[in-house]
């Protein structure tokens, strides 16, 4: 018992040498009866599963973390107006012809289509 927590302390204490090399994804199993289980076993599955997880965590942490580097990049975006019967609409999407869809949408969606003509629609980026 002394053992398997000193190896688990050790394992959460060195995250430097799990990460000098590439790690493999560590897949769990499914259980089915966990009555059968001894408690080392349930404690060996929960350990694992603790492991998936942190796994998991890190994978959403570098992705989100790309996604933001990527969304930055793409936030260079166009702005559409229109104006129908005396109110303005806008819409700002990451390209033009997203911005003048949306803002020809939301157009329609106030007032008669018949008002919002795609040609009225001015965009800037």
């Amino acid at each position: 018992m002394k053992l398997l927590i000193f190896t688990l302390v050790a394992l959460t204490l060195l995250p430097e040498l799990s990460q000098a090399r590439p790690r493999e994804v560590f897949k769990i199993e499914i259980g089915s009866n966990y009555e059968g289980y001894s408690k080392r076993e349930l404690r060996r599955r929960v350990w694992e599963l603790e492991r998936a997880v942190y796994q998991l965590q890190e994978q959403v942490f570098h992705l989100s973390m790309n996604n933001q580097k990527g969304q930055s990049q793409l936030e260079a975006s166009w702005t559409c107006s229109i104006q129908s019967m005396g109110k303005t609409f806008t819409a700002t999407k990451a390209t033009k012809g997203a911005a003048r869809a949306e803002v020809l949408k939301d157009c329609s969606n106030h007032t008669n289509a018949i008002h919002c003509d795609h040609s009225d629609v001015k965009c800037e980026n």
